[in-house]
């Protein structure tokens, strides 16, 4: 696993939408994050352009004209690493701190706390 991807919260969003498409124009990727935010043609080319530089994207020729653009990081991957750094620097990377906290401050439902206790206690069986 790569040790951190370096991808910002503005080049995440134009992950999310390639992750979605697995290829995508640039006026899919505008239309699409013009839904959620006011980005311009130009910020997205720009995040598009630095995300190429760090190998997370490469662009393809389709025609004449036409260039599409495809995720080389996959989702899985980028969310496990994300989630390991997390934990790592917020919880000692210890899953259980994590957890605790979220179960303290009432953060996880009561349907939510019996599936984790169904969990760990057929964890325990293993």
């Amino acid at each position: 696993m790569q040790d951190k991807y370096d991808i910002t919260d503005a080049e995440l969003e134009i992950m999310q939408v390639l992750w979605e498409y697995e290829q995508c124009d640039l006026n899919t990727i505008l239309d699409k994050l013009n839904r959620k935010s006011d980005k311009n043609k130009n910020t997205i080319k720009t995040l598009l352009r630095r995300l190429m530089l760090k190998g997370s994207v490469e662009s393809k020729k389709m025609g004449l004209k036409d260039t599409v653009y495809v995720p080389k990081v996959k989702k899985e991957k980028f969310l496990a690493s994300e989630n390991e750094h997390f934990l790592e620097k917020l919880y000692n990377g210890k899953m259980g701190n994590l957890l605790l906290n979220f179960v303290e401050n009432k953060k996880v439902t009561k349907e939510e706390r019996q599936r984790l206790i169904d969990i760990l206690e057929s964890e325990e069986d293993i």
